[in-house]
């Protein structure tokens, strides 16, 4: 079938649609949550900065028990502060995810995350 040759759409619309369709995160598993929304939390939040760090990624582990991996980095590069460090953070399905991030980046911020996370 040949294609029109003009198509057009509702910007608002479309846009509206696109909209929708990245707030709409019912296909997530607890743990992709989770990890989502910690991730977002501690980047936007600058929080690592204040601890001369950069935060690398963050994962979710899916494996039995699941969790969340944050990766950072130290600018420092001299012990006890470098190159490297970890929190793993235990996810479970039957508290709410929102929840369950909000704990995990209070746990992770409540002190320097040098301190308090393991070294790589």
């Amino acid at each position: 079938m040949p294609v029109p040759a003009d198509v057009h759409f509702d910007a608002a619309q479309y846009d509206a649609e696109l909209a929708r369709a990245a707030a709409d995160t019912a296909w997530e598993e607890p743990v992709d949550t989770v990890a989502r929304l910690v991730t977002q939390e501690l980047v936007h939040s600058g929080w690592f900065e204040r601890w001369d760090c950069v935060v690398d990624r963050v994962e979710p582990r899916r494996e039995e028990p699941e969790g969340v991996e944050v990766y950072f980095t130290s600018r420092r590069k001299t012990p006890p502060h470098g190159p490297g460090f970890t929190f793993d953070l235990p996810v479970t399905p039957d508290v709410p995810a929102e929840e369950q991030a909000r704990r995990l980046v209070d746990r992770i911020t409540s002190d320097d995350p040098r301190e308090t996370a393991e070294l790589l």
